[in-house]
């Protein structure tokens, strides 16, 4: 177009230039400050050209895959799309109350220890067997991965156990009794010998309480517990622990 004055045609190519220079500008100001990975490499003067080159590919690339998986997972969802809702009857879910290990520092009873000592051996046997044998029984019931190495040094003792460790260990060890006492669950007493049972871990000798894979297979387990039922938590529980009293370490 003309206005007569002759100066349409270098005000249109001047906005042009300038329109084209400023969207240059932008954009790589865009690339430089992009916290997109190999975004600003591309507008690095400084950088070979056949690396921004090589930058300017990748990021290609990427951009088409990118567009591909979204598009074929637009599609997959308007095809058959996946609706997700939440359930609302959770308070008939019967959920386990968590289940508590305690273990005692010293598992054994020197009273208890020395009785089956005693009962084994009498006065005339010599002292240095009944001193062995006294620590295997504090060894054995004391068995955890920490004192394992420890049992090499009865190896050269063909005369102590080697079988039914276990029955020996129960002979010696604390009885829930004498460990725990003032037990309350959900707020109300609670019967602690009832609802926890004695376990070997790998720690050592320990209780559970409410575990589902405790095996009850204690020889005096008959007479002083039962297999307690497991125990629930409910929405109508005023309280969801679990206190005790501890006598050991």
């Amino acid at each position: 177009m003309f206005d007569g004055l002759g100066n349409t045609e270098k005000v249109d190519t001047s906005k042009t230039k300038l329109l084209k220079t400023s969207m240059r500008l932008q954009f790589k100001r865009i690339f430089k400050n992009s916290t997109l990975h190999g975004v600003r490499y591309i507008a690095q003067s400084d950088r070979p050209l056949h690396e921004r080159f090589m930058w300017f590919s990748f990021l290609s690339v990427g951009i088409v895959v990118t567009s591909i998986i979204i598009i074929s997972l637009w599609e997959k969802f308007q095809t058959s799309p996946t609706i997700t809702g939440l359930d609302t009857d959770f308070h008939s879910w019967d959920v386990q109350f968590p289940a508590i290990t305690v273990c005692p520092k010293r598992p054994t009873s020197d009273e208890k220890v020395w009785d089956y000592v005693t009962s084994v051996y009498d006065n005339n046997t010599e002292n240095d067997r009944v001193e062995i044998f006294l620590k295997f029984v504090n060894e054995v019931a004391s068995f955890s991965y920490d004192n394992v190495q420890t049992f090499e040094q009865f190896s050269e003792y063909d005369w102590l156990p080697k079988d039914k460790l276990k029955d020996l260990a129960y002979q010696v060890v604390y009885h829930c009794e004498d460990l725990l006492y003032d037990c309350t669950f959900k707020g109300e007493p609670y019967n602690c010998c009832l609802g926890v049972e004695p376990v070997f871990t790998e720690y050592g000798f320990c209780y559970s309480f409410n575990a589902k894979h405790v095996v009850p297979d204690w020889p005096w387990m008959a007479e002083n517990y039962s297999k307690a039922n497991t125990e629930y938590v409910f929405e109508t529980d005023n309280k969801l622990t679990i206190t005790f009293t501890w006598t050991r370490n």
